[in-house]
């Protein structure tokens, strides 16, 4: 179990996404089910997983996501069945000295807040609610969810906001639950926060949509490489100019396939930005340096490129040539992967999963 800081950068669910999560979640709530929802509103000290961390425990048997692990789940679970028995959503603390950690068998010592809610499918309103997170009016600039919680007996109740674009496009009410003016206006909140008005609590949730990861060719590190960013909670688009390497029966998983006429062209009609992964591993080092040439134009997060220390000697050699700078060029992570000895197709997509990882890890500690 890692130790992770509190602070701003949060890594924010078990898929790396909170919109992939929710993605998820609105599919079970579509199928009628009853389900448990945890989530972590606060952390102070040091903890396996940081505020706005979710967990959900359904009635029909499993879980998905973590808000950690070890004990706090197992207690998290007992919870959560308890809230699924009363209908009553419950804020819970969680505590763990150092001595205590060690004796559990984890090696974190702060304090959390899990908030636990019962999720009921077979509401319209329930179900509506969240399956509007995915609408696309949903994803018009920047767009977060508003939870205001208060106090109740021995629980607590809750309503939900979605807003979007400024202004609140679902919700679902609670009882005498409002939600002041300035928690909905934009700027979005770059991290989950927990705020403090009188004696309601709100805790506001920035949507981060999936990362996309292009992968430049369908071959067999490919193959072995979507369904790990797939359960890593990435959305991939896999290209090949050759149809045959791009069929939904080699990649089930992906989100797009592509065939071009050419590959060599492909990036320059993609919307690659910082929110954009390039993985290139083509069946030649002269489509590698094609694609390239046309991704280090784009500036996308992360540029990956299959190949030895030789190759890229070569292929940066060119394109030194051709006026691209130093600083251009040092963007490009080739040989590609984390360096761990991998040598067969699966090892080697395991090292380039973790580094898409390290890549997007990266880029929410700097928003």
């Amino acid at each position: 179990m890692g130790t992770n800081q509190g602070g701003s950068g949060a890594r924010l669910d078990a898929a790396g996404e909170t919109i992939v999560f929710y993605g998820r979640l609105a599919g079970l709530l579509g199928s009628g089910e009853r389900i448990a929802l945890c989530t972590i509103l606060h952390l102070a000290g040091s903890g396996p997983r940081r505020a706005g961390a979710k967990m959900l425990v359904r009635e029909a048997g499993g879980s998905m996501g973590s808000i950690g692990g070890g004990v706090l789940e197992v207690k998290a679970a007992a919870w959560a069945q308890e809230v699924l028995r009363t209908g009553q959503a419950m804020c819970r603390p969680f505590a763990l000295d150092l001595q205590q950690a060690s004796d559990e068998g984890m090696t974190c010592g702060g304090q959390v807040e899990v908030l636990i809610e019962p999720l009921e499918g077979v509401r319209p309103a329930v179900r509506d609610f969240f399956g509007q997170i995915l609408a696309p009016g949903s994803s018009d600039g920047p767009a977060w969810l508003v939870t205001a919680i208060r106090e109740e007996g021995d629980g607590v109740a809750t309503a939900r906001l979605l807003v979007a674009g400024g202004r609140a496009v679902a919700s679902l009410s609670g009882a005498g639950l409002d939600f002041p003016e300035d928690l909905l206006r934009p700027p979005a909140p770059p991290a989950p926060v927990l705020v403090e008005r009188g004696d309601l609590r709100y805790f506001l949730e920035p949507l981060t949509r999936p990362i996309t990861v292009f992968v430049f060719g369908g071959g067999h590190i490919a193959v072995h490489l979507v369904p790990l960013c797939d359960r890593l909670g990435f959305r991939t688009v896999v290209m090949d100019d050759r149809a045959d390497f791009v069929s939904r029966e080699r990649f089930p998983q992906a989100s797009e396939l592509l065939a071009p006429a050419s590959l060599a062209d492909a990036p320059v009609g993609l919307s690659l930005g910082d929110d954009s992964f390039v993985v290139i591993a083509t069946r030649g080092h002269g489509g590698d340096q094609a694609i390239l040439r046309q991704a280090l134009r784009r500036r996308p997060g992360y540029i990956g490129m299959i190949g030895s220390r030789r190759k890229r000697q070569l292929i940066f050699d060119q394109l030194a040539s051709e006026g691209f700078s130093a600083e251009d060029l040092a963007q490009v992570a080739c040989p590609i992967g984390l360096p761990i000895g991998a040598e067969t197709p699966e090892e080697i997509a395991v090292s380039i999963a973790a580094q898409l990882i390290a890549a997007r890890a990266a880029r929410h500690t700097r928003s």
